[in-house]
């Protein structure tokens, strides 16, 4: 019985600091932002940016936003000042010491990362592509400035190497701590940089070799659902997957789509994202910057579970200059959104157009060719204009790899065992309704969250602490089984499977 707590345990415990809210809220562009607090009805969002291509977003479990950053700002550009970092507070202010971060006016250069050893710290790394180099880290404090937050460390050198654009980061394996990579430039190798994020700090964990190294300086790499896999492209043409270790941070090349062409006749991949279920490839493309003026500035569909991936590619749209796809990312509502902009930066107060003031959208991403259903300039920003550039956001949502090497982490748990003798969750299996018997009145405040077995966040609310007993209504979840999770003040009181029976 012990060992089967332990395994529930270390599932449920992985999930404990992030939930399906964490990306709700997405922040890009001019003033502009998406809420997807629901996933059925997407929102447009007034923010206060100028970015042309760099921004991240979090937000709390519940899908509150927390705090945004980008760079650069649009007054800074016009006054002819370096670019530089800019980090805002849920109110749209710039946080408290939370400018002049050192990084450039690229597309991927920034990702949050909570600290895992305290629920109310948050790391923001930043690297420097062009004349600043580097990677670098800022601390971000959520109880200072009455709940804003504010920047208690700032610009702490990690790399003093110049960089690639294509910072990233994942899960690891455990489900608490996370892996950062990026990669160098100048010279150019086949390396990948890993740092491991854990409660104990910032550490460079490896440094691996793979697939081909890249000669340029922009690029992008976007991990799988599970983050077993990721894609990496660049603007001179390569095109490639890697596997990931989640565990160790090994990475091993898998598939290289298309090798960059050495006589400089390559398309510019701009930007990429996988589809829900890993079996496709969206990639944004635009010819060599000397022939602009061409038509063939394209959106790529790539089927991933075939022999000739490039071969066999699809033109799902084509566009004409000046419009010049950008951004790609996977959405909270498993739809994929793309930016175009007529290259503009910044834009002139009379510069609004179809493109700018719309996003594009693959509704089905999963589906073949047309069956994707790609709707070009559909979802309206509300008057605000997109550039490049979409958040930089990793998934927050990934819970640990069941099963795997990396349980060490949870061997001891007596302390949570014990509290599970005191609280007692039935019927289970349950049609639907179920109730907690235990007074948790001591507790400030109490969330439950029920997960299903990929780590995806299915259910989440908060707890009245003055009733005993407490019931709640899951009657809305599919057939199945789940992991439900109890966490009060910050800990985890409860976690269990729970089966669902109609």
């Amino acid at each position: 019985m012990k060992r089967r707590l332990i395994v529930f345990l270390f599932f449920a415990y992985g999930l404990t600091a992030l939930g399906q809210g964490r990306n709700a809220i997405w922040c890009f562009g001019d003033s502009a932002g998406i809420d997807f607090t629901n996933v059925s009805n997407p929102t447009p969002l007034q923010t206060c940016l100028s970015a042309k291509g760099t921004c991240v977003t979090i937000s709390d479990s519940l899908g509150n936003l927390l705090f945004y950053a980008a760079t650069p700002d649009r007054d800074g550009y016009l006054a002819g000042k370096i670019p530089a970092g800019i980090v805002y507070n849920k109110n749209h202010q710039t946080m408290q010491n939370g400018d002049s971060l050192k990084s450039r006016a690229w597309y991927h250069e920034m990702v949050i990362i909570p600290d895992p050893g305290n629920s109310n710290l948050y790391y923001l790394f930043h690297i420097g592509v062009t004349d600043l180099y580097g990677l670098f880290y800022s601390v971000i404090d959520m109880t200072q400035d009455s709940g804003r937050g504010k920047i208690i460390s700032k610009n702490n050198v990690l790399d003093t190497f110049p960089a690639i654009d294509c910072l990233q980061a994942v899960k690891h394996g455990n489900g608490r701590d996370w892996w950062l990579i990026f990669r160098r430039s100048q010279p150019y190798t086949n390396g990948f940089f890993e740092y491991l994020i854990s409660p104990t700090g910032i550490q460079l964990q490896a440094v691996d070799t793979a697939g081909f190294a890249p000669t340029s300086n922009a690029g992008d790499f976007v991990f799988n659902s599970d983050g077993s896999r990721f894609a990496f492209c660049n603007w001179r043409g390569l095109l490639a997957l890697y596997n990931f270790d989640r565990c160790t941070g090994q990475i091993t090349a898998s598939r290289t789509i298309k090798q960059e062409d050495p006589n400089g006749n390559y398309p510019y991949f701009v930007s990429c994202a996988f589809s829900p279920n890993d079996s496709l490839l969206y990639v944004s493309s635009i010819p060599y910057f000397s022939s602009l003026n061409d038509s063939d500035i394209f959106l790529y569909q790539y089927n991933l579970f075939i022999p000739n991936i490039n071969g066999a590619k699809k033109i799902i749209q084509q566009y004409h200059y000046p419009v010049l796809p950008g951004g790609i990312r996977l959405a909270p509502d498993n739809k994929i959104y793309v930016t175009c902009d007529p290259s503009l930066y910044p834009y002139d107060s009379s510069d609004f157009y179809t493109s700018n003031t719309y996003l594009s959208v693959i509704n089905d991403p999963n589906n073949l060719d047309t069956a994707c259903h790609f709707q070009p300039f559909s979802f309206y920003l509300g008057g605000k204009r997109t550039y490049w550039g979409l958040p930089n956001n990793p998934n927050y949502d990934l819970g640990p790899v069941v099963n795997s090497a990396c349980d060490s982490l949870f061997n001891s748990v007596e302390h949570i065992s014990k509290q599970n003798l005191v609280l007692t969750i039935y019927p289970n299996p349950t049609t639907g309704i179920i109730t907690l018997n235990r007074i948790l009145s001591d507790y400030s405040g109490c969330t439950i969250d029920v997960f299903d077995f990929h780590g995806r966040q299915c259910y989440s609310s908060i707890l009245d602490v003055t009733l005993s007993p407490i019931q709640k209504n899951l009657s809305l979840l599919k057939n199945g089984s789940y992991i439900l999770r109890i966490q009060c003040d910050g800990v985890v009181i409860n976690s269990m499977k729970l089966i669902i029976i109609k």
